[in-house]
């Protein structure tokens, strides 16, 4: 990518250095008035220095808007990144025959891609808390296991769905391995 840029840059140099120095442009200007000349080749030069200009720029800075369909990496501060956490653990605590819930402890990684609603891809550590599963509590109130024994962390692979204007949030896949398989 660099070569390219290099030679890109070299050939918009030497095109804005024959502009001034009116050499190729002479034969297609000569039968038009001088005034038209003057803007023409100022125009040319002014286009010439805003491309030369623009390789400074990264490309998402004109697009500040996310891309659909491309994967981008989220905060993992972002509201729907919570939600789609919480969506993704409350899954894996139906599926589950553990007696205690479990909360996520780190999210290691969120991305999002935007088809036909969101669609969040997370890494996510879930730990075993002292709260059952029978119990009604808020899953954000229970503190974890302090009991070595009962003490367990999950590193999950959470695919989570979201149709925001439908207020819909779904697991559609989600895998967790045990940390004492390491």
């Amino acid at each position: 990518m660099g070569i390219v840029l290099a030679l890109w840059r070299t050939a918009a140099h030497k095109l804005v250095v024959e502009v001034l120095l009116n050499r190729k442009l002479q034969c297609k200007l000569d039968s038009a008035s001088t005034d038209m000349r003057v803007s023409y080749q100022t125009l040319v030069l002014l286009f010439l220095a805003g491309l030369c200009s623009l390789e400074s720029y990264p490309v998402h800075t004109f697009f500040s808007r996310p891309i659909p369909g491309t994967l981008q990496n989220v905060s993992k501060n972002d509201t729907g990144v919570k939600e789609a956490v919480l969506t993704g653990t409350d899954s894996f605590n139906n599926k589950s025959n553990d007696a205690f819930l479990f909360r996520a402890s780190a999210v290691d990684e969120a991305k999002r891609q935007i088809v036909k609603g969101i669609r969040y891809i997370l890494e996510v550590e879930i730990s075993r808390t002292v709260c059952r599963k029978r119990s009604n509590t808020d899953l954000d109130n229970c503190p974890f296991q302090t009991d070595r024994l009962l003490q367990q962390t999950f590193f999950c692979h959470f695919d989570v769905w979201s149709i925001p204007w439908m207020k819909k949030m779904s697991t559609t896949d989600f895998e967790c391995r045990s940390n004492e398989i390491f």
